[in-house]
């Protein structure tokens, strides 16, 4: 069996999903998502480089791996995603297992409907992969479900839990009615451990605004108002990793108001040799 050799830098815990690129004949990157320490507490990534092999050593069978967008989204974001938004309780659930997948059908009782407007209990499908949000029957939850498939899906990829965990969820969904602008975070994530990421231009279009990065971490933020926006990528200083899936793609998007939009790309700088 071929050697698999792996050098991983800023990787707090075991990964959960990894996504690759190849640049180079002889390696390939992977983006792997991480969680942050600092006082943004939100899903960074980093480069992890990956020796090539001519085999593949698999951990879970294929249908089992699943991707999630990037970077962390906030409940206030992900309201404006999903099909539906409501707290419940579940009242029964079912194991289907077919030829090409398999998963859980759960049938829910809504308590507070937040976005959406269903008729009587709502059966909502998690399937069996990595990004599968196991619920127990009896258990309540906040959850954002997504039109899917000729059905309607919920994943760990978001905000969805356990109603004792979803405090601040809760608040941040309740105080969109109340809002008139929105925000624009996001982080520029290094493709080399070390890199000092303060100070890179970041600009984001709509009224001619510009934006610098103060943070050595490479975050940014700031109070926007409603309407489209694009990212110019210009000055070359970060790009998109094309690989990945996002929330919000950065070449156009929109801010409605409450909205809390979430960026992520991937900085051009090295380290100094």
């Amino acid at each position: 069996m071929a050697l698999l050799l792996i050098s991983i830098s800023l990787i707090e815990g075991f990964p959960g999903r990894m996504k690759c690129r190849y640049r180079q004949q002889r390696f390939r990157y992977c983006i792997v998502p991480i969680r942050k320490t600092n006082r943004h507490a939100v899903r960074m990534k980093t480069i992890v480089r990956i020796a090539s092999v001519p085999f593949c050593i698999c951990f879970l069978s294929l249908h089992s791996f699943a991707n999630c967008p990037v970077p962390e989204i906030r409940a206030n974001g992900e309201f404006f995603k999903a099909t539906l938004v409501f707290t419940g309780q579940v009242i029964f659930q079912r194991y289907v297992e077919r030829e090409n997948e398999s998963g859980w059908y759960y049938r829910i009782e809504v308590k507070e409907m937040f976005k959406g407007n269903p008729h009587g209990p709502v059966t909502v499908y998690s399937e069996d992969s990595s990004t599968r949000f196991p619920l127990k029957i009896g258990s309540k939850y906040l959850l954002f479900v997504y039109r899917r498939n000729a059905r309607l899906e919920i994943d760990s990829c978001g905000n969805s839990a356990l109603i004792s965990e979803a405090g601040e969820s809760l608040n941040k969904i309740r105080s969109i009615a109340e809002s008139r602008d929105g925000e624009i975070e996001g982080w520029i994530a290094p493709e080399t451990a070390g890199i000092n990421l303060s100070g890179i231009n970041v600009t984001i279009n709509s009224r001619a605004r510009k934006y610098r990065v103060t943070d050595d971490d490479g975050y940014f933020h700031l109070r926007a108002p409603t309407g489209s926006y694009t990212v110019d990528f210009s000055n070359h200083e970060y790009y998109v990793n094309t690989a990945d899936l996002f929330w919000y793609g950065p070449r156009r998007f929109t801010l409605h108001p409450g909205e809390s939009a979430t960026l992520q790309f991937v900085s051009i700088r090295h380290r100094q040799k």
